[in-house]
C-alpha cells in the first residue's frame, strides 16, 4: 500500500509536491479506508487527480515511473542518469531531484527515497516507519569524489547480514547506482521485500500500456478467464467468451526482430534447470497487431497463441481478433486486473477515461470500491462526472495547477473543506477549486477572416 509519494525538481515539478493516501478528517465512507493494525497507519483505497491539460498530472505519474525504473533497471557504468529537472528556472537544471515513497509491506511501513542528478546519487535512505516514529535501516551519501558511504542500522531486526559484507557491497556501488539496486544484485536478503514492492506491487498503466498478465491469466487460470468474461459482460461489450487459439509464431504480424528475440529468449532458457518442470516459460507480445503469447512446452517445443474474443449470434459463434476490438474494449482488458488481483497492489492509471464512456468509468470505479481486495487505485482523469461526494470522499480528490512560472502544484479537495452536499462537479467547472484551463479572450486564430 502506498502511503505517500514525494517528488521535487522533475519535469514540471519545481518545488516539492506531496501526494498523500492518508485519510483526512472527513468521516464519510469509512469503508474506503484500509487499516493496518501493526503500524497504526490508515490508507485510502482510491485517489483521483484532476487538472487542466499540461498542468502536471501525468508528470507526477512519470516521476513515479522514473523512480521505479531507476530502482529496477539502473543505468550502465559511466552512463548519465536519465533525469529531467525543471527547466524553466535556470538554477534548477543544475540541482538534484528528489523522490520518496512511503509504503506498507506485510503490515510494516517503510520510507525509501533518493536525491540524484544526472551524474550521481547524492543521498539515499531506507527507514522503518510506524504511526509516530521512523528508524533508519540504511543511509547512503556520495562524496564529490564519487565515493559511496553508507550506515546500516544493525539494531533493526531485518538487517541480518554481517557489517563487513554490507560495507563491501557499499564500496562496490557506483556513484550513478542506487545502493538498493546494488544490495539486490548481491543477494542481500533484507531488501528483497522492498524490491518486490516496486517490481510486483507498484503497477503503472499509461494510455498506451498493455497488461502483460492477461494472456497468462487466461491460459493458466480458469477462474481468471471466467471473471474476465463476466466483467466484460457487465460492461456491455457484447463479448461472450475470451479465447486463445494456436498460431504459427512466424505468421504473427510484428516486426521480424521482435519475434526472433522472443524465440531466442525461449530457446535459451534451460527448462531442465527450473524447479518446477511443469511450469511453462511464457513470453507475451502486445501491440496494435494483436495480443499473443509464446511458450516452450514440456517437450521443449515452441507454441504460439493469439488472444481473441467470441460473440454468440443465434446459434452461431463468431470470433474476432483483438485488433478488431474497439480501443475502449481493449482498455477494459487492461484495467481488469485491478478488480481481480488480490495481492495488495498499487495501480496507477494515467488517463483512466481514455476511450471509455463516462457511465462505464463510473461503473468501473464503483466496482473497485465494492471489491473486497485491498488494492489501491490512483488515476489521472478529466472525467468531471466522477466529482461526486456520493461516490468519493473529499480527501480522495486531488488537483494539479500550473503557476505563471510553469511549475506544477498539487493540492487536495480536503483543503477547501467543502460541505458534503456541495455540487463538486459544478464548483470545479466554475473554477472554484482552480485546476481548470484559462482561455484568452478569443480562441479564433488571428489569420481567420470574419
Amino acid at each position: 500500500m502506498l502511503i505517500r509519494f514525494t517528488a521535487e525538481n522533475y519535469r514540471s515539478i519545481n518545488e516539492e509536491i506531496v501526494f498523500s493516501l492518508l485519510p483526512g478528517k472527513t468521516q464519510q465512507k469509512a469503508h474506503h479506508i484500509i487499516t493496518h493494525p501493526k503500524s497504526g497507519i490508515e490508507t485510502l483505497r482510491i485517489a483521483l487527480l484532476y487538472g487542466a491539460n499540461a498542468s502536471g498530472k501525468s508528470n507526477i505519474i512519470l516521476a513515479m515511473e522514473f523512480a521505479k525504473d531507476f530502482i529496477l533497471k539502473g543505468v550502465r557504468p559511466k552512463a548519465s542518469i536519465p533525469l529531467e529537472p525543471f527547466r524553466l528556472e535556470k538554477k534548477r537544471s543544475q540541482q538534484p531531484s528528489r523522490f520518496e515513497f512511503e509504503f506498507i509491506i506485510d503490515e510494516q511501513a517503510y520510507g525509501y527515497g533518493f536525491v540524484a542528478d544526472r551524474q550521481r546519487v547524492h543521498e539515499e535512505w531506507l527507514y522503518a516507519l510506524d504511526a509516530k516514529t521512523e528508524s533508519p535501516v540504511f543511509e547512503r551519501q556520495t562524496t564529490s569524489n564519487g565515493i559511496v558511504n553508507a550506515k546500516f542500522n544493525h539494531d533493526q531486526s531485518i538487517v541480518q547480514e554481517e557489517p563487513q559484507f554490507l560495507q563491501f557491497v557499499t564500496r562496490g556501488t557506483r556513484p550513478n547506482q542506487l545502493l538498493l539496486t546494488s544490495l539486490i544484485e548481491n543477494n542481500v536478503q533484507f531488501v528483497n521485500t522492498i524490491y518486490e514492492w516496486f517490481h510486483e506491487s507498484l503497477t503503472i498503466i499509461f494510455p498506451e500500456s498493455y497488461a502483460t498478465g492477461i494472456q497468462v491469466g487466461i491460459y493458466k487460470d480458469k477462474k481468471f478467464k471466467q471473471e474476465l468474461e463476466s466483467f466484460l459482460k457487465r460492461m456491455n461489450t457484447g463479448i461472450g467468451e475470451v479465447c486463445t487459439k494456436p498460431v504459427s509464431p512466424y505468421t504473427i504480424d510484428f516486426p521480424k526482430e521482435v519475434i526472433e528475440d522472443a524465440l531466442n529468449e525461449l530457446t535459451s532458457n534451460d527448462k531442465s534447470s527450473t524447479k518446477d518442470k511443469n511450469v511453462d516459460e511464457i513470453i507475451v507480445i502486445n501491440g496494435s497487431g494483436g495480443r499473443y503469447f509464446l511458450l516452450l512446452n514440456e517437450a521443449n517445443e515452441i507454441e504460439a497463441y493469439s488472444l481473441s474474443t467470441r460473440r454468440f449470434v443465434s446459434d452461431e459463434s463468431i470470433d474476432f481478433d483483438m485488433f478488431e476490438e474497439s480501443d475502449g474494449t481493449q482498455r477494459l482488458f487492461d484495467l481488469f486486473p485491478i478488480l481481480y488481483d488480490t495481492e495488495n497492489k498499487v495501480f496507477v492509471v494515467d488517463e483512466l477515461e481514455r476511450s471509455l464512456h463516462p457511465n462505464l468509468v463510473r461503473n468501473f470505479l464503483s466496482n473497485v470500491l465494492e471489491t473486497t481486495n485491498n488494492n489501491q487505485l490512483i488515476v489521472t482523469t478529466h472525467e468531471s462526472t466522477l466529482l461526486d461526494l456520493s461516490l468519493l470522499r473529499r480527501d480522495e480528490i486531488w488537483f494539479t495547477e500550473k503557476s505563471p512560472s510553469g511549475a506544477s502544484s498539487l493540492y487536495s479537495l480536503e483543503d477547501f473543506k467543502p460541505r458534503h452536499d456541495l455540487d463538486i462537479r459544478k464548483g470545479y467547472l466554475q473554477g472554484r477549486f482552480g485546476a481548470i484551463p484559462v482561455f484568452g479572450s478569443s480562441l479564433k486564430p488571428n489569420f481567420i477572416e470574419e
